[in-house]
C-alpha cells in the first residue's frame, strides 16, 4: 500500500492515540501525551525544513515518536531518513524490534536497513584468496578459523562479524573483510548477481526509507559525500535525525582528525610479513626485496616511537607522571620512517605489474595508501600543521612497553557542524534524554553551531516525587581532595556503607577516581557486615557488559563504576534501588583536549568554567542519576557524596537540573 498525501498531523494521531494503531496491538496501552508532543515536533520540523533538538527522558518512547513521522514524511515526499545513534544496542532494538512492529501496524508499506562501517562485512573473494593462500599467511589455529569462516558465509543471513558465534582473531578479520581501497564495484560485480555483503547491504540502502547507523559511520559516509549540495546530507534527498545526540560533538570530532601508533603501523607491516612466522601477503608475491624494508620498517618503528617515549614522558617509580603529553610547537624529532615508507610505498607501486588478479593489485594499492597516510599523519603532527587542532601523544598505560600514540583534534566543531549539518533548507532532528540545563538549550547548541535550531524538552512520564529521595549528608569530609587522602577516603567509605546497608545492596555506585573506587571496593569486600552482598568492581578484568549483567541478576550486589557507567546502564526494578554519586562529575583539566577547549573559551572573553566545566558536570551529573527510574514502578534513592553541592554557589544548579523530589539534608 502506498500513502497518498494527506493530513500527516492525523495520521500521526491515529497511530499514538488511545484507541490507535499502537494500542491495538497492546492490551495495556497507556496514551503518553510527551510521545505524540514529540512526534508532532518532528513531523513540524520536516514540513518546515529546520532543526529542532528534543529532550525526550526515558520511559516516553522516543524511538516510535520519531520513527513514525519520520516514515510517512519520507513515503509522502520521496525522502530518506537516516537514524544515527551512538550505541549498538539501539541500533538493534530499532532494526530488531521497532521496524518489524511497525511494518506490522502502519498502513504504508516502507523499508528500513542497517548499515554498519565496511570493514565489518565479509568480503567473499578475500576469504577465497586467504583460504587458497592460508600457507603462507596463517599459523594452524588462523587455517582453522579460516574454515569456520567458509562454512559460516553459506549461511550467514548478512555476512557481518556481529552474525558470527565463534572467536575470529582480529589479523583474520581483517584478511578478509570488505575494506574501502580493496572491494570496489568492479570487483564485486553487479548488484543483481553479487556475492559481496556490503555491495548488497548498500544497494538495500538505495531503496530503503530508512536508514540505520551510528554517529562515526555517518560523518564517515559525509565526508565522501558531494559538499556543493544544498539540500541532503550522505543522500541528495535526506533528512537525519540523531538519537544519543549528547555524543555527537566527540563523534564529530573524531572523524576530523586521524590517528596513528605504533602498534598500528606494526599490525600493517607484519600483515605484510611476519619474519617469526614467515608469514604475510608479500610471501604470495615475487617480493624477496621488499622482505628487508619490512623487517627495517619494524625497527624504525620501534626505535622511533621509544624515542618519542623517551623525550616526552617521565617515569617515576611503576608509572608514567601522566599518560598524555601535549604538544604547543613543532616536535624536535625527525620521522626516521618516511624515506623507508616513500621507498615501501614505490616498490608495492612496481610489485602491482605481478598482481594475477584485480582484487590482488587492490590489496596491494591498499597498503600503499595506509602507508602513505601514516606517513603524511606522522609528518602533520611533528610540525603542528593546523593551528586549529590540539596535538597530543597519549601512552595506552603505565606499562614501559604501552602503545604510543598521536593524536590530534579541533577543539571546536561548531563552525564544522554549522556549516554541515544545520545549514539552510535541510532537517536535523537531535534527540536525547539530556540535552539541556535547567530547560535551557544553549550549551548544546553553541557546542554543536545550532544556534538556529529549535528545541523542546518534554515532560517526564515519571513520578519522581513519589518515586525518588535524594539524600545528600551534610558533612564537610565530603569535600573532594584532589591527592586522594586518606581522610577524605575514609568519610566517603563511611557513607558508602552506610548507604548500602540502608538499602540491603542494589546499589550502583558511580565514581571518578580510579584509585578511590579499587581502595574502596577492596575495603567494601572485608567489611563482615556486606559479607553476604557481592561487591563488582569496574576493571578487575571483567568486561563492562559481564558486569552490568552480574549486577541484573544478583538483585543484592552492588557495582562500582567509572565514567562509562554514568550512561548507558538500564537496569530497572529492584535491582538498582540505589545510585551514589560520589563525586561531582567535572572534568579533570589534564587532558590536552579538555584544556584546549578551555582555553579557546579564555582566549575569546568568555569564562571557560562558567560555559564548558560547569555545564558538561552537569549533562553528566544528569546522566548519572537517570540511571535509577527507568519504569514507572521503580523506585530508589539518589545518594551525592560531594559537600560541594551544599557549599559552592553552583551546587543549586545541579539540583536544579534534576526532576523535582523530595531532597533530604542529612
Amino acid at each position: 500500500m502506498i500513502l497518498m498525501a494527506g493530513d500527516l498531523r492525523e495520521k500521526i494521531f491515529e497511530f499514538f492515540k488511545q484507541d490507535g494503531l499502537l494500542a491495538s496491538h497492546f492490551g495495556n496501552y497507556e496514551f503518553r501525551e510527551s510521545q505524540l508532543k514529540m512526534a508532532y515536533s518532528v513531523l513540524d520540523s520536516l514540513e518546515g525544513k529546520n532543526h529542532i533538538f528534543i529532550e525526550a527522558p526515558t520511559g516516553i518512547g522516543k524511538s516510535f515518536a520519531y520513527l513514525v513521522p519520520a516514515i510517512y514524511y519520507a513515503k509522502e515526499h520521496g525522502k530518506k531518513a537516516v537514524i544515527s545513534t551512538h550505541t549498538i544496542n539501539l541500533q538493534e532494538q530499532i532494526i530488531g524490534k521497532d521496524i518489524p512492529l511497525l511494518k506490522e501496524i502502519l498502513p504504508v508499506e516502507f523499508e528500513a536497513n542497517l548499515l554498519k562501517g565496511k570493514t565489518n562485512y565479509l568480503c567473499p573473494k578475500r576469504l577465497r584468496k586467504a583460504y587458497e593462500n592460508a600457507p603462507s599467511l596463517f599459523e594452524d589455529d588462523g587455517k582453522l578459523q579460516l574454515e569456520k569462516l567458509v562454512s559460516w558465509s553459506k549461511t550467514t543471513k548478512d555476512g557481518t562479524l556481529s552474525d558470527i558465534s565463534f572467536q575470529v582473531d582480529a589479523d583474520i578479520w581483517q584478511s578478509v573483510c570488505a575494506e574501502v581501497n580493496i572491494c570496489s564495484n568492479k570487483t564485486c560485480g553487479n548488484p543483481e548477481d553479487t556475492e559481496c555483503f556490503y555491495r548488497k547491504a548498500k544497494e538495500k540502502i538505495y531503496g530503503s526509507d530508512v536508514i540505520i547507523l551510528n554517529h562515526y559511520l555517518f560523518f564517515s559516509l559525509y565526508n565522501f559525500a558531494p559538499k556543493d549540495r544544498k539540500e541532503g546530507y550522505i543522500f541528495p534527498n535526506d533528512f537525519l535525525i540523531f538519537d544519543e545526540g549528547h555524543t555527537l560533538e566527540d563523534a564529530a570530532a573524531e572523524q576530523m582528525a586521524p590517528s596513528v601508533s605504533r602498534e598500528m603501523i606494526r599490525y600493517n607491516l607484519l600483515r605484510l610479513y611476519n619474519d617469526r612466522k614467515r608469514k604475510g601477503l608479500l610471501t604470495t608475491l615475487p617480493a624477496l626485496h621488499l622482505l628487508p624494508v619490512v623487517q627495517n620498517l619494524l625497527d624504525i618503528n620501534q626505535s622511533f616511537f621509544y624515542e618519542i617515549r623517551r623525550k616526552y614522558f617521565k617515569r617515576t617509580a611503576d608509572k608514567y607522571d601522566s599518560l598524555t603529553v601535549r604538544i604547543r610547537q613543532e616536535l624536535e624529532l625527525t620521522n626516521h620512517m618516511n624515506d623507508e615508507i616513500t621507498k615501501l610505498v614505490k616498490q608495492l607501486a612496481e610489485l602491482k605489474s605481478f598482481a594475477r588478479s584485480e582484487l590482488e593489485e587492490n590489496e596491494i594499492n591498499d597498503f600503499m595508501v595506509r602507508f602513505a597516510a601514516f606517513n603524511k599523519i606522522i609528518n602533520d603532527f611533528i610540525h603542528v600543521d593546523n593551528p586549529d587542532y590540539v596535538y597530543w601523544i597519549e601512552l595506552s598505560g603505565n606499562s614501559p612497553e604501552s602503545n604510543v600514540k598521536l593524536c590530534a583534534s579541533p577543539p571546536d566543531v561548531s563552525g564544522y557542524m554549522r556549516d554541515n549539518i544545520f545549514k539552510e533548507n535541510n532537517t536535523c532532528v537531535l534527540t536525547s534524554a539530556t540535552l539541556s540545563i535547567e530547560d535551557d538549550f544553549d550549551y548544546f547548541k553553541s557546542r554543536l553551531g545550532a544556534e538556529s535550531a529549535e528545541s523542546v524538552k518534554l515532560p517526564t512520564q515519571f513520578d519522581y516525587y513519589r518515586q525518588v529521595k535524594v539524600y545528600i549528608p551534610n558533612d564537610r569530609g565530603l569535600t573532594p581532595k584532589t591527592d586522594n587522602n586518606p581522610m577524605y577516603i575514609n568519610s566517603l567509605e563511611n557513607w558508602i556503607l552506610h548507604f548500602i546497608k540502608m538499602s540491603g545492596g542494589k546499589a550502583l555506585v558511580l565514581f571518578t577516581n580510579s584509585y578511590i573506587m579499587r581502595t574502596i571496593g577492596n575495603r567494601l569486600r572485608n567489611d563482615k557486615e556486606l559479607e553476604d552482598i557481592e561487591i563488582l568492581v569496574q576493571g578487575e578484568g571483567d568486561s563492562r557488559s559481564n558486569l552490568l549483567q552480574r549486577f541484573k541478576s544478583d538483585v543484592n550486589s552492588v557495582l562500582l563504576g567509572l565514567d562509562s557507567f554514568w550512561l548507558g546502564v538500564d537496569a530497572p526494578g529492584e535491582t538498582l534501588s540505589n545510585l551514589v554519586i560520589t563525586r561531582l562529575p567535572f572534568v579533570v583539566p589534564d587532558h590536552p583536549l579538555i584544556q584546549a577547549r578551555l582555553e579557546l573559551i579564555d582566549s575569546r572573553g568568555g569564562n571557560s568554567f562558567a560555559e564548558y566545566s560547569l555545564p558538561e558536570a552537569i549533562l553528566k551529573f544528569r546522566q548519572g542519576t537517570g540511571r535509577l527510574i527507568r519504569n514507572r514502578s521503580d523506585e530508589g534513592i539518589i545518594v551525592v557524596l560531594d559537600n560541594r553541592i551544599l557549599t559552592k554557589p553552583y551546587g543549586k544548579h545541579f539540583l536544579n537540573s534534576i526532576y523535582e523530589c523530595p531532597v533530604i539534608i542529612l
